[in-house]
């Protein structure tokens, strides 16, 4: 492999064994039932060192949905229009937005939406999701929401409204629509295969999330059945057209994991740079930590957009940064090793389930390092 530059060095990539027994895991998923399809894409100094792509999801024109971890993505949008002098961390969103501060959020700023401080972490419950590829409603709604607590003061994981206030802040700063901003600012340039939402061309090339067990951390029983009701939203012809940027990203895993090549490399790929290294250094530590999020009922630790430390893996050595999608996909850097990983499956499974792929491909990528 080359280097980047002249007198850098080469990429160290992973072992022949490393990458062999990566793929014999993800193959064990997809024996064990764990899910029908799945991609994983490892690079490594910025250089890509696997490409897998199983079952369902096999092929070249396969495209995994990213659930949850779209929303680093949206935040490194927002962060970009932060260095451009276009949104500012501590400037309230009512400011750009005066709509937003109704409700008791007119003290609502980008940091606090970043780590998910913000106060509005649910839709209303008469949200139509039969509209939710309108824009214009999913902002009115989004704005409309009454502040669970004052901003700054608690902390709530936000599923969805997290990238509908991003992305409007994107539209009313900049004027192009978040997924245009995203395609043009991000994914071209960093060659990502990958769009926010899809064209009605492009649905056939999704690969449909499907619920292989109904317990969730909030719902540990299972009847609830809230992993059908996202997987059923999601297979929507509606949901996959939208632009929903906390939620929707559609892409290969291999561009998942070139984005946080990118964020690995300090901001910048292969000539391209989107961040300035301090912004980056900053997005990916520890800005927020609480014990209790109100969402999940978890404890959490963010930073301006991904998730930053924590008790389980892959987020458990220190300054890995990375964001999970919703039962079915992780995705992360580790610098310490130069890595960069996204394994995207088409199964919303069992927590334990999920935590075990996550666990057996975190150990397995580190191993091939060695």
């Amino acid at each position: 492999m080359r280097a980047d530059a002249p007198g850098e060095a080469a990429p160290r990539g992973l072992s022949e064994a490393g990458r062999e027994q990566l793929s014999r895991i993800c193959r064990s998923h997809l024996e064990r039932g764990y899910h029908s399809g799945a991609q994983l894409a490892v690079y490594r100094d910025g250089a890509l060192a696997l490409d897998l792509r199983l079952g369902a999801a096999a092929g070249t024109t396969a495209r995994m949905l990213w659930f949850s971890a779209t929303k680093p993505v949206t935040a490194v949008a927002a962060l970009m229009l932060v260095e451009r002098g276009r949104l500012a961390l501590d400037q309230p969103l009512a400011d750009l937005w005066p709509e937003f501060g109704r409700g008791g959020k007119e003290a609502c700023t980008l940091r606090h939406v970043l780590t998910h401080r913000g106060g509005f972490p649910a839709l209303g419950p008469d949200f139509d999701w039969d509209l939710v590829d309108d824009w214009e409603y999913c902002a009115a709604e989004t704005a409309a929401i009454p502040a669970a607590w004052p901003p700054g003061q608690a902390t709530g994981y936000p599923p969805v409204t997290f990238g509908f206030a991003l992305g409007e802040l994107i539209r009313r700063v900049d004027g192009r629509m978040p997924r245009d901003f995203l395609r043009e600012e991000i994914f071209q340039p960093l060659a990502m295969e990958a769009s926010l939402g899809v064209d009605e061309d492009g649905l056939a090339s999704v690969v449909r999330p499907e619920a292989l067990s109904e317990i969730t951390w909030q719902d540990p029983q299972g009847t609830e059945a809230r992993t059908s009701s996202v997987v059923r939203r999601f297979r929507l012809p509606g949901t996959l057209r939208a632009q929903i940027p906390a939620a929707n990203g559609t892409g290969t895993a291999e561009a998942l994991a070139r984005f946080y090549a990118m964020l690995e490399r300090g901001g910048a790929l292969a000539g391209v740079r989107l961040l300035a290294e301090e912004t980056v250094r900053e997005a990916t530590r520890v800005q927020h930590r609480t014990p209790l999020d109100r969402t999940t009922g978890l404890p959490g630790s963010y930073g301006w957009g991904p998730v930053v430390g924590g008790a389980f893996a892959p987020f458990d050595r220190a300054g890995v940064f990375g964001h999970p999608g919703q039962q079915c996909a992780i995705a992360y850097a580790d610098p310490s090793l130069g890595l960069a990983v996204a394994y995207v499956t088409s199964g919303l499974h069992h927590p334990l389930v999920v935590q075990t792929r996550i666990e057996e491909v975190a150990e397995a990528a580190i191993e091939a390092c060695r």
